[in-house]
C-alpha cells in the first residue's frame, strides 16, 4: 500500500502528496519478493501496466538473490536518478524465521537470502537510505525476532555475522 501511495495509486490524499506527479515514478521502482504472485486481482495488472518492475518471490527463487539485486539494480541505479531508497516489509521473511508482523505469509525468504538480497543494494554509491517496516514488538515476547532483524542489519550494514 505504501508504495501505491509513492506511486500516486489511489484516492487517498497521500496518494497525492505532491498534485498530480506521484513522488516515484512506476519506471523508478522495483518491487521484490511478493508472495501472491498466484493471486489474481485488479491490483496486479495495475502494476504490469504501470512499468513498475515486479521481482516476486518465483523470481527471486530463479534468479537468486544476487540475481535479483543486479535485475533491481539495472532499473533504479542509473545515472539520470540521483538516487535510491530501500524499503523492506519483514514479513517478507518467512514466518518461521519471523513470525512478529502484522500479516504473516507461508513461505518467504530466509535471513541469509535477504542478507544476500540486500547487500549489493545497500552498498551501491547509490543508495540513499534503508527501512525496515512491519515488525511488531507486541508479536515477540522473547525478543529474538528483534535479534534476527539486528543481526540481519549488522550483516548487511556492517558486514557482520550472519544471524
Amino acid at each position: 500500500m505504501c508504495l501505491g501511495f509513492a506511486l500516486g495509486r489511489g484516492d487517498a490524499p497521500l496518494a497525492h502528496l505532491t498534485g498530480d506527479e506521484p513522488l516515484v515514478r512506476a519506471a523508478d521502482a522495483a518491487l521484490i519478493a511478493r508472495r501472491d504472485d498466484a493471486e489474481q486481482g485488479a491490483w496486479q495488472d495495475a502494476v504490469r501496466a504501470s512499468g513498475l518492475l515486479d521481482l516476486p518471490d518465483r523470481v527471486v527463487r530463479e534468479r537468486g538473490p544476487t540475481g535479483t539485486a543486479r535485475a533491481a539494480l539495472e532499473r533504479i541505479a542509473r545515472p539520470d536518478l540521483a538516487g535510491f531508497w530501500i524499503h523492506v516489509d519483514a514479513d517478507v521473511l518467512d514466518p518461521a524465521v519471523l513470525p512478529a508482523v502484522d500479516s504473516p505469509e507461508p513461505g518467504g525468504l530466509q535471513l541469509n537470502e535477504l542478507a544476500d538480497l540486500l547487500t549489493p543494494l545497500v552498498r551501491h554509491p547509490g543508495a540513499i537510505g534503508l527501512e525496515l517496516t512491519i515488525y511488531d514488538p507486541a508479536l515477540d515476547p522473547d525478543r529474538s525476532g528483534a535479534e534476527r532483524l539486528a543481526g540481519l542489519l549488522d550483516r548487511v550494514l556492517a558486514g557482520g555475522a550472519a544471524g
